[in-house]
């Protein structure tokens, strides 16, 4: 006698069906369904890589002598949608979300779909992936009475791929077949919405929220604000939430007027953009928060803050912004060896400052640069490092005349000094100032020797590591035949960058994801 049992069609929330207008099907199947898929070591696994975020592939199949011969294999087009977030590769699938609220999974090879899914709001988020615990004590069978000798079989529950909506909706889909196992509303907050990726470690699901309620403010009738941030885990298996931690302590309460007579409310604000950063010494994680939305200073806006694992508990808060800045922090933090008894926490604030952090001291200030690029506005997506460097892209929406603007700067992790710095190109474009300016806002990526930056040109660029050399150029922003048949058109390249796994670069660009391979091969 066979048993069966999946633990994820029992005592479930309460799920929701998927956009109501979803898109056509794609044309291009996979022939064979995909098997199961399994966490391994040659992949990118979320928002940073690994747990620390440190965006740095130290095992990327690609040298730095091949990085020249890098050349397109496949584009995948998402019929006018902009991917969002990185492409998640694992086990030889790549995982992305889509502006359109539709989830893929592909061939990491060839970009066949095997699979997708149609979330009930856009997804802004990378979508990262964990393996379900066993079922066996949950479905209690040793209470089941069988004959002697009775063969029992325990169905293995299915990998999983989590990510969160513009909604504030975090869902759980199997790996292999796309199946919606759950749905969690993470805040119930009406604005609420999950900008950033979240973090997985064992059993709980690490998510930060933000909201959009900095847009609504601008309306002198929107009584700003009711927003709190937070952090919210949840277990994998059910969805259920296991805590949630505010950055506000206070409930909102109505403190002025304005001009116009609208009630405002406050403590408010401290959206959490940034993917959790796990130390699984300390047994915490770290995120980067937000402005404050009122008038009174707040203690955990535009901070380093750390909270327990197990229960969320707030162990410490590193306040970092510089006087007025009110622009909080775009990239994860990101935690390195000095050497076997000494760590560092990296964070680099929109305003332009990085720190190094001392993450066994309550994150005590080791050292900060302030870096000046002329026409920048500092650092709006995640920084990288390797065992040596922090690189950081600067980002400007200044018209290409202007000097200076935007750059690639490495910074020595131990002390923060200059390494080297190089500014942006400037770009043969005719697509208008924004499109054509020399801004680094996309998220930077590393790998042995080399580092991978793109720009608001549409152009992706690879350095060295060593003294920032321009090695690699490309213009993605163009036309591109697809493998599942709608033409598309690459653009401007911001927030999300690339990531690079056995031998082939992923990188999204306007509505194309684009797949390149040493000679294209």
């Amino acid at each position: 006698m066979g048993i069966a049992c999946c633990l994820l069609i029992v005592g479930l929330p309460t799920v929701a069906r998927g956009s109501p207008d979803p898109l056509p099907p794609p044309a291009n199947l996979c022939a064979t369904p995909g098997e199961q898929v399994a966490v391994g070591t040659a992949q990118w696994n979320g928002w940073g890589r690994d747990l620390e975020n440190s965006r740095y592939q130290p095992e990327p199949a690609i040298r730095a002598t091949d990085v020249p011969k890098l050349r397109l294999k496949w584009a995948y087009g998402f019929a006018g949608a902009k991917q969002n977030g990185p492409a998640t590769i694992v086990d030889g699938h790549v995982f992305v979300a889509s502006s359109s609220g539709r989830v893929y999974s592909l061939d990491a090879k060839t970009g066949c779909t095997y699979w997708t899914y149609d979330a009930a709001a856009a997804t802004r988020t990378a979508v990262i992936l964990g393996e379900l615990g066993t079922t066996k004590t949950l479905f209690g069978l040793k209470k089941l009475k069988l004959k002697k000798n009775a063969h029992i079989e325990v169905e293995k529950p299915p990998s999983a791929v989590f990510f969160g909506d513009d909604a504030g909706a975090v869902y759980a889909l199997d790996a292999r077949t796309g199946r919606l196992l759950w749905k969690t509303q993470a805040d119930g907050h009406p604005l609420a919405r999950i900008s950033a990726s979240p973090a997985l470690y064992r059993n709980l699901l690490y998510v930060p929220v933000a909201s959009s309620e900095d847009a609504s403010a601008a309306s002198p009738q929107y009584a700003c604000c009711t927003f709190r941030g937070s952090v919210v885990a949840l277990d994998i298996a059910t969805g259920r939430i296991v805590w949630q931690t505010y950055m506000s302590a206070e409930v909102p309460k109505p403190y002025r007027k304005n001009d116009s007579g609208t009630q405002l409310f406050g403590p408010a604000g401290m959206a959490i953009d940034t993917t959790p950063t796990i130390d699984t010494a300390r047994e915490v994680l770290y995120v980067g928060t937000g402005a404050a939305h009122a008038d009174a200073p707040q203690p955990n806006a535009d901070a380093i803050v750390a909270l327990s694992l197990a229960d969320g508990k707030l162990r410490w808060v590193r306040k970092l912004d510089p006087p007025n800045s009110g622009s909080g922090f775009g990239g994860a933090p990101i935690l390195r060896n000095l050497s076997l008894t000494r760590r560092i926490l990296l964070a680099a604030h929109r305003s332009g400052s990085v720190y190094g952090l001392d993450p066994d001291a309550d994150g005590a200030i080791l050292w900060q640069s302030k870096l000046n690029v002329a026409g920048s506005d500092g650092v709006q997506s995640g920084p990288a490092a390797d065992h040596r460097s922090v690189y950081a892209a600067f980002a400007a929406v200044d018209a290409p005349s202007a000097p200076a603007t935007g750059g690639l700067l490495a910074l020595d992790i131990a002390t923060g000094k200059l390494r080297w710095a190089t500014p942006s190109s400037i770009p043969a474009c005719t697509d208008g100032a924004l499109q054509c300016a020399r801004s680094e806002s996309r998220a930077v990526t590393v790998i042995p020797g080399i580092v991978f930056a793109g720009s608001m040109d549409g152009h992706l660029r690879a350095y060295s590591s060593i003294d920032g050399k321009n090695l690699w150029d490309v213009d993605t922003a163009i036309s591109y035949a697809t493998r599942n048949g709608p033409s598309a058109n690459g653009g401007p390249l911001d927030r999300d960058g690339p990531t690079i796994v056995s031998g082939m670069l992923y990188v999204d660009s306007g509505d194309a994801l684009l797949a390149f391979s040493i000679d294209g091969k």
